[in-house]
């Protein structure tokens, strides 16, 4: 059985897979209240020092966080350009569409 300091350290580390999981689903708003329960644990964690047995561990785990967060940054960006892409053809298909209906008149 493990621990409950390592419980606490799998469940963050598990908290960031789906994170994810929930990025590539494009579950924006699951995403966000997730974030703010894996902060909320990562807060709890790191009240107590981290024992010298448990350092190798938590770095690791710490650069892989720090690896998918960057990727969750970069997915939610690209996202959000292709909305803005998408907002931009709207309201030119908008404006052709109102010329053209003014043209008609």
């Amino acid at each position: 059985m493990l621990q409950p300091r390592q419980q606490q350290w799998n469940d963050i580390l598990q908290i960031t897979e789906q994170l994810h999981q929930l990025s590539a689903d494009d579950n924006w708003q699951a995403m966000s209240e997730l974030e703010a329960e894996r902060f909320d644990k990562l807060k709890d964690f790191f009240s107590a020092p981290v024992a010298e047995i448990e350092v190798d561990g938590v770095a690791k785990g710490i650069r892989k966080m720090m690896e998918s967060d960057q990727e969750l940054i970069q997915h939610s960006s690209n996202k959000q350009q292709e909305m803005s892409d998408g907002i931009k053809t709207l309201s030119k298909g908008r404006q052709a569409t109102k010329a053209y209906s003014h043209f008609q008149k």
